[in-house]
C-alpha cells in the first residue's frame, strides 16, 4: 500500500508504542542517553532514583525537544512532520544525608495521522481514507534517595498513566447519499509501582543499577461510532520488569565515558502478539574543562554517543531496531551550579526492505538546571563602626 499522506512521530505507532523516553536528563541524553551510573556530575536522570544523591542543593531541571520526523515507505515515497514535547521536569531537595524529590516524565508514545486520498467506490465515487492513532505513557515518581559511604540507596513511589485513541474515517465526494464513517477506539490504562536503585564509586570508577517490577495497568476501553458509544469493559496494558546498569570512568580530570544497557523482559507480557525481550545498549564520551579558562568558550562541556535499542513488536513479521548518534555542550552561567544543556540525537528506526518502512528523526533537545531559589545571597554589605580621625597628638 503506497501512503499518500503522513503525519506522525512514527510510522510504527499502529503496532505499538515505538517511542521510548530515555528518562536521562538532557546532558546524557547528549552522551548516548546514558547516566544510569554517572556520578561525576549532577545527574537528575531519575530512571535510577538514587541519582538524587548527586545533588547537594535545592535543584529544578526541565527541559523540551522540538525535531524534525522523516517517513520513508519501500516504494520510495517520503514524508515529514515538525514536532515538540517536553521529556521531564522535576525537582531535588537536600536534608543532610537524605534526598526527596518529584519527577514527572514521558515514558512511551506513538502517534500517527495516515491519508489515502482518491479513493475509488463503485462508479464515480471518491473518498478519503484517515486512520489515526494517538497513544501515551506518562510517569509521576516522588523519590527518596539516601548517601552513605558504602552504598547509595533510591527508590520512587510510581505513578503510571497511558492512553490510546484510534480513529478511523471515511470522507466520500460526490455521494449526496453517503454517510461518513467514522469509529473511535478509546482505551485508559493507569496504575501505581515502584523503582529501586543504587549507585557506588570507587576512585575514577562509578556503577549504578535500577529495577523496576512489571506493572499490571488496566482502565476503560470503549469503542464510539457517528451514532452511539459502547462500553467494551476492562482494558489492560502490561509494563515488563525492567533491569539497567551503568558505569561512568574518569580517564583525565577533563575526561570521562559512560556506558548503559536496559533490558526489558517483554516476553513474559501479553501486551503485544508474541512479544521479544528488548534492550538498549548506550556509549558516550564526555569532556569538562576547567572552570578558570579565560575564554568562555574554553568553558564549554562537549560530550558525544550513540546507543542501539531493539523494539519488543515485529513488523512485516520481522525484528524492529533502532540507532542513534547524539551530540551535546553545556553553556555555564554565571553560577557553576546553574546551566544551560544542549543535545543532538539523528536516530534510523526500521528497514524499508526488512519492515516496509523507515523513521528517521533529527532531534534537538535544551533544558535548564539548578536555580536554587531557597537559598538566601551572601550579604557584603553589613553595618561597620568606623574610628573617627584623632587630630589633637599631631598638632
Amino acid at each position: 500500500m503506497s501512503l499518500t499522506g503522513l503525519w506522525a512521530n512514527s510510522i510504527f505507532s499502529f503496532q505499538g508504542f515505538p517511542n521510548q523516553e530515555s528518562n536521562s536528563d538532557i546532558y546524557g541524553s547528549g552522551m548516548g542517553e546514558t547516566g544510569i551510573g554517572d556520578l561525576f556530575r549532577r545527574n537528575t536522570g531519575y530512571l535510577n532514583p538514587s541519582l538524587a544523591t548527586t545533588i547537594n542543593q535545592v535543584y529544578f531541571s526541565t527541559g523540551v525537544v522540538y525535531g524534525y520526523f522523516y517517513y520513508y515507505d519501500d516504494l520510495d515515497n517520503s514524508f515529514r512532520k515538525d514536532g515538540l514535547h517536553f521529556p521531564y521536569f522535576n525537582f531535588t531537595v537536600p536534608l543532610r544525608r537524605h534526598r526527596i524529590g518529584f519527577d514527572f516524565a514521558p515514558m512511551l508514545s506513538g502517534n500517527a495521522d495516515v491519508y489515502l486520498f482518491d479513493q475509488s467506490w463503485g462508479d464515480g465515487f471518491e473518498y478519503t481514507e484517515i486512520n489515526k492513532i494517538r497513544s501515551y505513557m506518562y510517569k509521576g515518581s516522588f523519590f527518596y534517595a539516601y548517601k552513605h559511604s558504602i552504598v547509595n540507596l533510591g527508590f520512587s513511589l510510581d505513578y503510571y498513566l497511558g492512553h490510546r485513541f484510534q480513529a478511523w474515517t471515511q470522507e466520500f465526494r460526490g455521494a449526496s447519499g453517503f454517510i461518513n464513517a467514522k469509529y473511535e477506539y478509546n482505551q485508559n490504562f493507569r496504575s501505581p509501582g515502584i523503582t529501586v536503585g543504587m549507585n557506588r564509586s570507587f576512585g575514577d570508577l562509578s556503577l549504578g543499577a535500577m529495577y523496576r517490577p512489571g506493572v499490571q495497568m488496566t482502565g476503560d476501553k470503549e469503542l464510539v461510532s457517528i451514532h452511539s458509544v459502547f462500553d467494551m469493559g476492562e482494558s489492560e496494558f502490561e509494563l515488563p520488569h525492567r533491569l539497567g546498569f551503568g558505569l561512568a570512568y574518569r580517564l583525565t580530570d577533563n575526561y570521562r565515558v559512560t556506558s548503559d544497557l536496559q533490558y526489558e523482559l517483554w516476553s513474559e507480557t501479553t501486551s503485544y502478539d508474541d512479544p521479544q525481550d528488548s534492550y538498549k545498549l548506550g556509549f558516550g564520551v564526555a569532556y569538562e574543562p576547567y572552570w578558570g579558562h579565560d575564554r568562555w568558550y574554553q568553558r564549554i562541556p562537549l560530550r558525544a554517543g550513540g546507543y542501539y535499542r531493539t523494539l519488543p513488536f515485529r513488523v512485516s513479521g520481522n525484528e524492529l531496531d533502532e540507532l542513534a548518534f547524539t551530540f551535546g555542550f553545556t553553556l555555564p552561567l554565571q553560577s557553576p551550579n546553574n546551566q544551560i544543556d544542549f543535545a543532538v540525537k539523528y536516530m534510523l528506526r526500521g528497514d524499508t526492505g526488512e519492515n516496509g518502512y523507515q523513521d528517521r528523526n533529527l532531534l534537538f533537545g535544551i533544558s535548564l538546571s539548578g536555580f536554587d531559589f531557597f537559598r538566601s545571597r551572601t550579604r557584603r554589605i553589613e553595618h561597620r563602626d568606623i574610628p573617627e580621625a584623632e587630630f589633637d597628638g599631631f598638632r
